[in-house]
C-alpha cells in the first residue's frame, strides 16, 4: 500500500472514532426540524448527504481538520434535541461507504 493511500485509510478510520453516530441528510427528512430551531449555531446545507454527531467540540474540530485535509465540504451547527456538536458534510464515511 502507497504512503498516501495508507495516510487516506488511516484518516478514514480516525473520523469515525470521532464521531458517535451519524445518519443520512436531506431535506425531505430534516427541513421540519430544522426549522424548529433544532439545529443552532451554524448553517444549515441541504446539499450535504450526511450528518454526524460529537461528543464534544474538540473532537469536532479533528474531525474538521480531517475534512479539510479531504477537500470535504462541511457545515457546523449545534443539535439542540442531543445538545451535540454535528457536522453536515459531503464526505460519505467508511461506515456508509461499506
Amino acid at each position: 500500500m502507497s504512503k498516501m493511500k495508507e495516510l487516506y485509510t488511516d484518516k478514514c478510520i480516525d473520523f469515525e472514532r470521532l464521531n458517535e453516530t451519524s445518519m443520512e441528510w436531506n431535506k425531505e427528512t430534516w427541513f421540519e426540524q430544522a426549522n424548529l430551531d433544532r439545529f443552532i449555531d451554524g448553517r444549515i446545507d441541504f446539499s450535504h448527504q450526511y450528518i454526524y454527531w460529537f461528543e464534544n467540540y474538540v473532537s469536532l474540530m479533528a474531525a474538521r481538520n480531517i475534512l479539510e485535509m479531504f477537500g470535504e465540504q462541511y457545515s457546523e451547527i449545534f443539535d439542540t434535541v442531543t445538545e451535540q456538536w454535528c457536522m453536515t458534510s459531503t464526505y460519505q464515511d467508511i461506515v456508509w461507504a461499506s
